[in-house]
């Protein structure tokens, strides 16, 4: 039997995407910054999103905007440009709720503070997927599936897929991330 994968959704990561220096500097930065609460996060945590603050250096801005143009040019889309970015502290006992991005083509995570354990769940974009009888689960049947995440590391994905913690509940203080959208 063959099987073709139709319909396939491409998530890029890219491993010391920033240095360790870079990572200590952006966590002393960002723990400086007012955050505020938002609708996402559940529980103790909070997020610049809606309130613009410039904490990334031209180097990193320009590293994100080229491993966009390289996810995009992969995958065949057209090009898009780093619009905004933000950051969301997470404490012992909070979650990430489900969400997509709309508005935007790709969006990215950038894990500046994670346990070893960190996990970031997406969930299938198949209404239908949760109608069918599994005898076993395969990539084919999964109602959501989820990559390992390290400090430094970079994530892209498509702003139109859920993501989240899948109810995992936060297990550490001062867990960041720079999350940001593209278009």
């Amino acid at each position: 039997m063959n099987i073709a994968p139709i319909f396939p959704t491409p998530i890029a990561y890219f491993f010391d995407f920033i240095s360790s220096k870079e990572r200590l500097q952006l966590l002393d930065h960002i723990k400086n910054i007012p955050h505020k609460s938002h609708y996402c996060i559940d529980g103790d945590g909070l997020s610049t999103h809606l309130h613009q603050y410039n904490f990334l250096d031209e180097k990193i801005k320009n590293r994100i905007q080229n491993a966009l143009d390289e996810y995009n040019e992969t995958c065949g889309n057209v090009p898009s440009r780093l619009e905004n970015a933000w950051s969301n502290i997470q404490n012992k006992g909070s979650t990430l709720i489900e969400h997509t991005h709309p508005d935007s083509n790709v969006s990215g995570a950038l894990y500046i503070n994670v346990s070893d354990s960190c996990k970031l769940y997406f969930h299938t974009p198949n209404p239908y997927v949760y109608f069918t009888n599994k005898k076993t689960l395969t990539p084919y049947n999964y109602e959501n599936q989820w990559i390992g995440v390290k400090n430094c590391e970079l994530v892209l994905f498509p702003s139109w897929l859920k993501h989240g913690n899948n109810r995992d509940v936060c297990l550490m203080d001062d867990r960041i991330i720079i999350s940001f959208n593209s278009r």
